[in-house]
């Protein structure tokens, strides 16, 4: 285990020191920009590995080297296992509760399993998991948000859009301890430098440090896929009542996916559902004014189970809250053609995502008609301004 100090010969004395300064001093941004812990990884077997020919540094505890090509990390039990490319016999244990750092001064960033990052990685130890955090400035992490929710060949007033929302969510989001957003669907979608293109960087460069507002406050900047149709007041699909995120008419028509279907056989459903034994019935107790299910009751073989739309969409993987079913009887022919056969419950939808707030394939119609960003942004929020989020922030 890492416990005592190394001792260090002279002749590498000045370059451990610089080392150790660069990592405990790295601010990453001087002009006051807002830095951002972002969540990338909680996978228990990890390779973290230089792009190029630039190595990486590395520092835990009294640890430090600076010439590191690659490293593995394993989690296993409460400790997480590592070893370097240029000496994989000698194993390090990196202790519960502790955090090592990496960094790279490579433009081309740092690899973590199949994505490249910039900043710092951050990978601390806990009881039950490895927890992997990238911090960095928050527009360079915008410069893939925008690419990584919404295609980089869309109008650039659509990108700009997405940035300034983007940016108000993530400033807006309350983290923890150890990271302040995910990089998945949970918050908004994040893929390090694979989703960074010179279009997304223009979309966040043109709006740096812009926010939307609302009564001097910042927003819950919402935004989703596609409504077909109606965007979602926000009471309708979670408790709070935000009189910025109301209905408004969506122009998503053009979204090539914007309906679609999943089936699913008997065994899939007492998978699903084995307290109630699968789903034989399905009730429909309550649904929002824009056609969304709100309340379900479930029937199944040993009961019942009553449901929001929400939690039924997450737990059976589907797209939206918009959507109708049925349950058909697969007849001999077909048997053989799907697999768990005899009865299928077969859903049909509308749209993707939760349908609240900006609509990304309306923002790209709209910016397709001459809206700019600004115009498209007041339109699925309403009552709103933009502006600077601080004035040092530059």
């Amino acid at each position: 285990m890492l416990i005592t100090p190394l001792k260090f010969p002279n002749k590498y004395f000045a370059i451990c020191f610089i080392c150790l300064s660069f990592f405990c001093n790295q601010n990453l941004n001087a002009s006051n920009e807002p830095i951002i812990r972002v969540l990338i990884s909680k996978e228990k077997n990890l390779r973290i590995r230089a792009d190029s020919s630039i190595p990486l540094m590395f520092k835990y505890k009294n640890l430090i080297k600076k010439n590191v090509k690659g490293i593995t990390l394993k989690k296993e039990m409460n400790s997480i296992k590592l070893f370097f490319d240029k000496n994989k016999s000698k194993v390090y244990e990196i202790e519960e509760d502790k955090e090592l750092v990496i960094k790279s001064y490579d433009k081309r960033g740092i690899w973590v399993g199949g994505k490249r990052y910039t900043g710092l990685i951050y990978i601390k130890n806990l009881k039950n998991e490895m927890f992997v955090v990238n911090k960095l400035g928050i527009e360079k992490y915008l410069t893939s948000v925008v690419g990584s929710e919404m295609p980089y060949r869309w109008p650039l007033e659509a990108l700009k859009a997405q940035a300034i929302a983007s940016r108000t969510y993530a400033l807006k989001k309350t983290g923890n301890d150890l990271y302040d957003i995910d990089s998945t669907q949970r918050d908004q979608v994040y893929n390090g430098l694979e989703s960074k293109t010179y279009k997304t960087y223009k979309a966040v460069k043109f709006t740096r440090s812009l926010i939307i507002t609302h009564e001097n406050k910042l927003i819950n900047a919402l935004f989703h896929s596609s409504s077909a149709g109606m965007t979602e007041n926000s009471e309708d699909v979670w408790k709070n009542k935000y009189p910025y995120l109301i209905s408004v008419k969506d122009f998503d028509q053009n979204n090539p996916n914007l309906y679609w279907k999943k089936n699913f056989s008997n065994k899939e459903l007492q998978i699903l559902f084995p307290k109630i034994g699968g789903i034989k019935k399905i009730e429909i107790l309550d649904i929002t004014k824009t056609g969304r299910l709100k309340n379900i009751k479930l029937i199944g073989n040993y009961g019942s189970l009553d449901i929001s739309g929400i939690n039924l969409r997450k737990k059976m993987g589907l797209k939206s809250t918009l959507f109708r079913f049925k349950f058909i009887t697969v007849n001999k022919k077909e048997k053989n053609k799907i697999k768990n056969h005899n009865n299928l419950l077969m859903i049909s939808g509308m749209g993707a995502g939760h349908g609240v707030g900006m609509s990304q394939w309306g923002a790209k119609h709209l910016a397709m008609r001459g809206y700019k960003a600004k115009d498209i942004l007041e339109y699925y929020y309403k009552g709103i301004q933009i502006k600077p989020f601080k004035k040092i922030y530059k």
